[in-house]
């Protein structure tokens, strides 16, 4: 319940200001308001100003203004006078100069852009934490089967390039801890951008990375790095291969382990593991592949200092593959997040809740007791699988599994990663709302690029269940996270209100434009048989989107 009413929030005040825009421009014309209404109808309650009724009505999904003179269909001018006989001629919307109906549709659409900026400069002043990611383009780990692994990189001497790039290069592989700095000059702000530079713009460009590097001996060098994204097996989206950095905090350091007596604090962040640059996932994944026995030397960084430590290992038990957290604070089970391919084929999939370990309640601390001290064995695990499509696809089921549980090396650290409190002053705020507006308009004519030339999928877009899933999932981590994805949206909608399809603002505008530039108006029949064109192209399109919401749905696939 508590998702659907911040989606119908979202929803409600993306279209409300869509629609403000439109009554601020009629009124400025001139034009005569009849209404204006929050929500649509039928309408509940309001109060008459002027000539203009202000209301609330009983649908919560957003508002609509009413115009003198304004056709969502064709009328006749019988049918105008009988609906606006009352209003001067000059008043109508349809009466009014070419240019001033032009202001007045591309206003809503201008107005979601207006909110985008206000909302990004309200977030960017108050503040928030947010992961250390999104700050910075460091590279976490590397996908030994994608392009960055094997990318050449070409040093920058004297402040220019080594152009020959089919000459020797200076080094091979982006590594974890680097960081991308731009792309084909265009600066970098996260791996996400990284990421989103490879999925719409394909895998048949060369694009050209600056890399910053640290050596081992603390200098800094850079390189230019040429490659190409590619698809890897199994997926369908392209990609350079690269995952953003999350730094490995010591967070708890746990007793009957070497790493106790170490000298290790909790703090510490832990950047190196025998002369190897590490990210937190990378440094898990090392620690549980050392040879047992083998002793490894750790660097980490307390405060300004660099310090080192000879850490002993010790043998434990773990469930590969799986990652789960509790669902809520005041439920005992966990919501399984990650499933490896060989617990797939023992049937856990995402979103699956474990009731029960070894017969005892699943939480996370009986969970992590039970795996750490059954090494090579079984863990018999309670699975309660949610229903699907509100039962109507598949109804919820229970069932149980054993999962192995595998021998690895540990340190005796439990690791968490880091976050940064983020917050711009009012004269930095103006320029980055505007900034990462303009990213998402960028970002949004690429996407629609990419569905032209099919470097990406019709499959890929989502509609109202996708909204619903992403703004609820984003509530849970607080009102900043919703505020930002309603000014993505926010910025989505705009570009897609002045696309040239009738019905939106964009193809009223194409109408508008024709009669200022041949001086008449469309005829009647054509401009109904455009309107109905419109509605069922958006029909179709509603259709297709939900449809492939339901689909990522039912098989897991929701973001």
């Amino acid at each position: 319940m508590f998702g659907i009413l911040v989606f119908l929030a979202v929803l409600s005040t993306l279209v409300f200001w869509h629609e403000l825009g439109h009554f601020i421009a009629a009124k400025a014309c001139k034009i005569y308001v009849d209404q204006f209404s929050i929500g649509m109808p039928p309408r509940l309650f309001g109060i008459k100003v002027g000539e203009t009724d202000y209301c609330i009505s009983a649908l919560p999904i957003g508002g609509y203004v009413k115009m003198a003179g304004q056709e969502d269909a064709p009328l006749s001018e019988e049918e105008r006078e009988k609906q606006y006989g009352h209003v001067p001629p000059g008043r109508w919307l349809c009466n009014k100069p070419v240019w001033q109906r032009q202001i007045v549709f591309a206003a809503g659409p201008l107005m979601n852009f207006a909110l985008a900026i206000a909302l990004y400069a309200f977030i960017a002043c108050v503040g928030s934490e947010v992961p250390e990611w999104e700050v910075m383009a460091r590279i976490g780990n590397v996908d030994s089967q994608l392009p960055a692994a094997t990318a050449p990189l070409y040093r920058l001497r004297d402040g220019a390039a080594w152009t020959d790039y089919q000459g020797q290069p200076d080094a091979v592989g982006w590594k974890t801890g680097d960081i991308v700095q731009s792309i084909d000059g265009k600066a970098v702000k996260n791996v996400t951008d990284v990421a989103i530079t490879a999925i719409l713009g394909g895998q048949d460009k060369t694009y050209y990375a600056r890399i910053d590097r640290e050596e081992s001996d603390g200098k800094i060098s850079k390189y230019l790095s040429p490659l190409k994204p590619a698809v890897k097996q199994g997926e369908t989206r392209a990609r350079f291969g690269v995952e953003p950095y999350q730094s490995a905090v010591v967070q708890d350091i746990l007793p009957d382990f070497p790493s106790a007596t170490s000298g290790l604090l909790k703090g510490d962040e832990i950047i190196e593991a025998d002369g190897k640059p590490l990210d937190l996932d990378s440094f898990v994944k090392y620690t549980e592949n050392i040879p047992e026995g083998q002793p490894m030397k750790v660097r980490v960084k307390r405060g300004t200092e660099f310090l080192e430590f000879n850490l002993q290992t010790k043998s434990i038990g773990r469930v590969l593959g799986l990652g789960a957290a509790p669902e809520e604070k005041s439920k005992p089970e966990l919501a399984i997040y990650a499933v490896g391919p060989e617990l797939e084929k023992l049937g856990l999939n995402v979103q699956d809740l474990i009731t029960t370990v070894n017969g005892k309640p699943a939480t996370y601390e009986q969970f992590r007791e039970l795996e750490r001290g059954q090494p090579g064995t079984n863990l018999k695990l309670d699975v309660k699988r949610p229903a699907r499509l509100f039962g109507l696809w598949k109804k919820a089921t229970n069932f149980s599994v054993d999962v192995p549980v595998a021998k690895v090396q540990a340190i005796g650290v439990s690791l968490s990663s880091k976050t940064i409190f983020r917050r711009y002053s009012v004269a930095q705020a103006i320029p980055e709302s505007f900034r990462q507006s303009y990213l998402d308009l960028e970002r949004t004519l690429l996407t629609l690029k990419g569905l032209i030339t099919r470097t990406l999928s019709p499959k890929d877009l989502g509609g109202p269940v996708m909204i619903y899933d992403v703004t609820s999932k984003a509530a849970q981590f607080g009102v900043m996270e919703v505020l930002r994805i309603m000014a993505f949206i926010s910025v989505n909608l705009c570009v897609l209100n002045l696309l040239p399809i009738p019905v939106l603002d964009g193809g009223q505008m194409v109408v508008h434009a024709f009669e200022g530039i041949f001086r008449r108006p469309l005829s009647l029949k054509f401009q109904e048989r455009y309107q109905q064109a419109g509605l069922a192209f958006i029909l179709i399109l509603m259709v297709f989107v939900t449809w492939n919401d339901i689909v990522r749905m039912v098989t897991n696939k929701l973001p």
